[in-house]
């Protein structure tokens, strides 16, 4: 139909997604899905920005969901964006306990922290990756 201003107004049939905790969703299951394959698709064909415009969506009504975040994390690395980058890897932190998690986690953070342009610490973080990379008994008392 079209408006007074001669553009054409669509209107949702559907009914609005509403989470347990009453919160209303306005990207469901299946529309969240297919933006987190395009993302990585994105961010697989060298395109981080269009890959991060598209995580963001996402992110903001998915902020406990791991493995968004992870890409979340390294799409924003790959656009150079240090300081938003460890704010993301500090909710993983909080949130992913898998001991298998923490040396990419690692990796991630020590290239953030380059790009925050903090490199005594990045270097720091990088070095111990690198020895926790070849030992799986260090991974675990981590």
């Amino acid at each position: 139909m079209l408006g007074p201003d001669k553009v054409q107004h669509f209107t949702s049939t559907r009914p609005p997604i509403v989470s347990e905790a009453g919160a209303i969703e306005l990207i469901s299951g299946p529309e969240r899905d297919l933006l987190c394959v395009l993302s990585y698709v994105y961010l697989a064909c060298g395109q981080s920005a269009k890959s991060l415009a598209l995580l963001r969506l996402v992110a903001h009504e998915q902020s406990q969901d791991i493995g968004l975040l992870r890409i979340l994390a390294y799409a924003l690395i790959s656009e150079r964006r240090g300081d938003e980058a460890l704010s993301v890897l500090d909710r993983l932190d909080k949130l992913d306990d898998e001991p298998s998690s923490c040396p990419p986690l690692m990796l991630m953070r020590s290239h953030a922290l380059r790009h925050a342009g903090r490199m005594t610490e990045a270097q720091a973080v990088f070095k111990r990756y690198v020895l926790l990379r070849g030992s799986p008994a260090a991974i675990k008392q981590q």
